[in-house]
């Protein structure tokens, strides 16, 4: 938006709206319904009507609007020109501020054309025609701020001494439909694409375009063409396209002098300063929804109508988003209309278009309060606003109160704030000693606090200090629809205590989707037997053994169950002194080189360990430094260690408070083997500070210690050999596109004694870690994602303990709908996981003759697809052209040839061995064991080996057993419903770009 331009000159004026509660009839097609107004301008009246349809939620907001001097109604759209003039409806209301304007409030108007931003129908702007009516319906607003509803039916003419023309549409884009006339308030130039016959008009005076008046013209140049053209200051241009159908076409001759005439039936068009064009919904009364866009579909709505009286309604309803508010259909709009006392309405722009800006009385500005279908505003050709005429003075007239909550429960309260608004609505003062009453004894206020009584209905409470006074509303409610947990402030979904400990539990009640003003002692507490106790207050007290069960709030017919696990505390505390994954920390003593290794061969827990090289034949002793660790509080250290050529015996290094050497011995001599060392932290050891070595036996040149997951601990050494278990309630998820995802599961150690440390979650979305997102409460897991756009997304939630044992889990999520770019995905099971590895550059398809893209899902994996897949998958550099040390290189096609090479050479496919020969086998379809033992060789080392229990076990190639074993337990691959693993089985595209997907 380049800035707005046309604005009103005329200040218009109204009487003080009162707050009422409005009836069933007033939201026609709600149930279970609630309304509260408020006045927000002179004579302009702000409603929230909220409930229930045969769809679901419904929030609508209504601007009621009594013609006066003190409130303006005006239109307003960006821009100079029509072409190209779209704007939110944010960015329409900061413009008018930055004016002088005081905006009160408003919505989107007319349809549009989206490519181009030019209005459907009708535009007058201070009284000048913009934009015909295009036989459209419009609404229209003369000085004193009474609106005109009809359709325009205007006509338009040329008419000169050879003849008349008959003009079909002004200022629209030109098509084959009629003639056209075109000014600078279309846009500078004519945006002709298609061949057409064209004649020059100059404007003999300043003239407006205004209804049923006449502007005399000139010809002064015509052709024929498909260009676009500048059009002049004082210029219009008359066209038609080819093949058009202009009876009436008059080629007028240049130098002729023409007049343009603008003709209304109805002389109240010729009054009207401001108008928009809409699609008719109720004359006379009565619903039509004829013509009017997707009609039968429930969506986010916009409309204008008028009342008997004169009275102005602009009413928006909030739409596609089951749980915030569906929307209506047209029908259902116009019902509602019809309940507001509307005779006569048209339907303005909807869906993503429909918005409502307000300033909320005291508040200096105007801001967005409904909740857009697209996620964000969209910009649009036009809006109705009403602005204020009265001066603020900032001295106090009104007092407005504002509750926390909307909806209470039967005793309980809200809190609500008081300010102060001057005569215009803007900011003042809040009022001081005011004094409250509550209607109908609902309830009572102290220290603005509202406690409603046990009676269920509207509660109007009103301040008044004898000089000012305002009022809010309150829905005293037992309709409870859902209900939460929380404590501190908090969502819990699971409870885990210690026996003995105990946890204030609140309930949080919600009526049409929205948080109540709750109270604890209003809910029904209970806890299955054996867990504990819970008082009328949701204080739960664990019981003295452990146990498990279930705590249930419930209200009525409503309740909310959350797990109880008694007897699972926190884990001990514990401290990674050293993982090598991202640094490495270390030092070491001359003679010792130290690195990081990440061959999976070499590395004992996650995917990197340390390597520190010496020659065993001259090093007898070393010390490796680690990063300084305070053990005051701990009790044991563990290590995974091996000896490479050179075995040796370890001895932890501490400092004491004085800065002395302590030293606690490793429990046993290295192997060449991964093992798990221990040792005791000494009695005033404070700092840890290094792992000493001391040859055992003689040693080689060649030779290296490894170490790996360095761990302090304070009540038991780290010494368990089990997997952490990590579950989720579901591992297929629909959200809507632009939205998040949360997923909820159990994450435990140590044979399910603790709950998993957060720290220790690592969560992938579609390959990419997300810091932060995994959080634990007890034992229950919750992971949050980001914004997802819409396809399919995975997730994967790897969890290890404090000795690095790991497990994970995955999930699909589904945004909106799963995405296809493949000609021949679109019906198959395997469509969203090819198409996020298309999306991430990892897998793609091929070129048809038919130019379309397939990816063959079903079609078996070959070994060169798959190395080229791993390749990108791990980020592989795959620049390499020249030879492989494979005897069928040859057969190595050059766009494979850089992946298998990396993959080769990073160790995860080393191809077979044939008569002396390695052969890599490029056009071999890929059996399931080579896809696990490739896979296998990728992940962190912590994987459990599971036992095979299925019925062809024993067909697992030797060869590929460890990594078989290691993908069944990272869940990377599973069996089939016949309990076979099948390893020897080809697999397909389709399978392996689910496998990777969730890899």
């Amino acid at each position: 938006m380049k800035h707005f331009v046309k604005l009103p000159i005329r200040l218009l004026a109204t009487s003080l709206a009162v707050v009422q509660l409005f009836s069933a009839a007033a939201g026609a097609a709600f149930t279970n319904s609630f309304s509260y107004s408020y006045p927000v301008g002179e004579g302009l009246q702000y409603t929230r009507s909220e409930g229930k349809n045969t769809a679901g939620l419904q929030k609508a907001n209504i601007l009621t609007y009594t013609p006066n001097t003190g409130v303006s109604p005006i239109m307003v759209y960006a821009d100079e020109q029509l072409y190209g003039s779209q704007a939110t409806i944010t960015n329409a209301v900061k413009y008018l501020e930055s004016q002088g304007k005081t905006v009160i409030g408003g919505t989107n108007a007319d349809f549009f054309v989206m490519s181009s931003g030019i209005p459907i129908g009708l535009v007058i702007d201070e009284g000048e025609l913009i934009s015909s009516d295009a036989w459209q319906y419009a609404v229209g607003f003369k000085a004193d701020g009474t609106a005109v509803m009809g359709r325009p039916t205007m006509n338009m003419s040329i008419s000169g001494s050879s003849g008349t023309v008959s003009i079909s549409y002004f200022n629209k884009t030109r098509t084959t439909a009629g003639a056209y006339l075109l000014d600078r308030n279309y846009d500078d130039s004519t945006h002709f694409s298609a061949n057409g016959t064209y004649i020059i008009l100059e404007r003999v005076d300043d003239t407006p375009v205004t209804v049923n008046h006449s502007v005399k013209l000139k010809v002064v140049d015509k052709g024929t063409g498909n260009s676009s053209f500048a059009i002049a200051d004082n210029q219009m241009v008359l066209t038609k396209s080819d093949g058009a159908n202009v009876p009436s076409w008059v080629d007028f001759p240049v130098g002729e002098e023409v007049t343009l005439w603008v003709g209304a039936s109805d002389s109240n068009w010729a009054e009207v300063e401001y108008a928009v064009g809409g699609k008719l919904l109720i004359d006379n009364s009565t619903v039509t929804t004829s013509g009017i866009d997707a009609a039968s579909s429930r969506r986010a709505r916009s409309a204008i109508g008028v009342k008997a009286d004169g009275t102005v309604v602009l009413y928006e309803i909030d739409g596609d988003q089951s749980s915030h508010s569906v929307g209506l259909t047209a029908q259902e709009l116009g019902n509602e209309l019809l309940g507001l006392g509307c005779v006569r309405a048209i339907c303005l722009d909807g869906g993503g278009s429909s918005a409502m800006a307000l300033r909320q009385p005291g508040e200096s500005t105007t801001s967005l309060i409904t909740k857009p279908s697209d996620g964000s505003q969209r910009s649009c050709a036009n809006y109705i606003f009403f602005v204020s005429n009265i001066p603020a003075d900032g001295v106090t007239a009104h007092a407005v109160l504002t509750p926390s909550y909307r909806y209470v429960m039967p005793g309980a309260s809200t809190w609500f704030s008081v300010k102060g608004a001057d005569a215009s609505y803007g900011p003042a003062d809040a009022p001081t000693d005011l004094t409250y009453t509550v209607s109908g004894d609902m309830g009572t206020v102290s220290n603005q606090t509202f406690t409603a009584g046990m009676t269920t209905g509207s509660a109007t409470i009103t301040g008044s200090n004898g000089v000012v006074e305002g009022s809010m509303m309150v829905c005293v409610t037992g309709d409870i629809q859902s209900i939460t947990l929380q404590n501190d402030g908090k969502d819990i979904s699971s409870i885990s205590l210690k026996p003995g400990q105990s946890i204030n539990v609140d309930g949080i009640a919600y009526h049409l989707g929205q948080k109540m003003g709750s109270v604890d002692t209003s809910f029904t507490w209970t806890v299955s037997d054996g867990i504990g106790t819970v008082d009328e207050n949701g204080v739960f007290t664990a019981g003295s053994s452990m146990a498990s069960g279930t705590l249930t709030c419930s209200y009525g017919n409503t309740s909310k169950s959350i797990p109880v696990n008694v007897g699972m505390g926190d884990p001990q505390d514990a401290e990674t002194v050293a993982d090598f994954e991202s640094s490495q920390p270390c030092t070491a003593t001359d003679g010792v080189t130290l690195s990081t290794v990440t061959d999976y061969t070499q590395v004992a827990r996650g995917t990197a360990s340390l390597k520190a090289a010496y020659d065993g034949s001259k090093v007898m002793t070393a010390t490796i430094s680690v990063p300084q660790t305070n053990v005051s509080d701990m009790s044991y250290l563990t290590l995974w260690t091996r000896g490479e050529n050179t075995q040796s015996t370890l001895t932890a290094v501490f400092t004491d408070a004085e800065g002395n050497e302590l030293t606690a011995p490793l429990s046993a001599t290295t192997t060449s083997s991964w093992k798990q060392l221990t040792a005791s932290i000494p009695d005033g050891a404070q700092v840890l500070t290094g792992i000493r070595m001391e040859r055992s036996g003689s040693g080689a040149a060649n030779s290296a210690l490894y170490l790996d997951q360095i761990v302090v601990s304070a009540d038991h050494a780290v010494t368990n050999t089990d997997a952490p278990s990590v579950s989720l309630n579901s591992t297929s998820v629909t959200v809507d596109a632009g939205a998040s995802a949360t997923l909820t599961g159990k994450a435990t150690m140590e044979n399910g004694k603790y709950p998993a440390r957060a720290s220790n979650i690592v969560v992938k979305v579609d390959g990419k870690v997300v810091s932060g997102a995994a959080s634990m409460n007890g034992s229950s897991l919750s992971v949050t994602t980001g914004a997802l756009s819409e396809g399919t997304h995975c997730v994967t939630i790897d969890v290890s303990d404090d000795a690095g044992n790991r497990a994970r889990v995955s999930a699909t999520i589904t945004a909106g709908s799963a995405k296809n770019v493949f000609a021949d995905t679109a019906d198959h099971w395997a469509r969203g996981y090819a198409s996020l590895l298309n999306q991430n550059g990892i897998m793609k398809g091929e070129t048809g003759s038919d130019s379309k893209t397939y990816f063959n899902p079903d079609r078996n994996l070959t070994r060169k697809e798959f190395a080229v897949t791993m390749a990108r998958l791990l980020g592989l550099d795959t620049s390499y052209s020249g030879e492989t040390e494979f005897a069928d290189d040859a057969d190595i096609p050059s766009w494979a040839r850089g992946a298998v090479y990396a993959v080769s050479q990073a160790g995860i496919m080393q191809g077979s061995n044939n008569g002396g020969e390695l052969y890599f086998s490029p056009d071999a379809d890929m059996t399931r064991a080579e896809v696990m033992t490739v896979i296998g060789r990728c992940l962190p080392r912590g994987y459990a080996a599971a036992t095979l229990t299925y019925s062809d076990a024993s067909s697992v190639p030797s060869w590929a057993l460890d990594q078989v074993k290691t993908c069944v337990s990272a869940s990377i691959i599973g069996g089939y419903k016949d309990n076979t693993l099948q390893p020897l089985g080809k697999i397909t595209r389709g399978e392996i770009a689910k496998i990777l997907a969730l890899f």
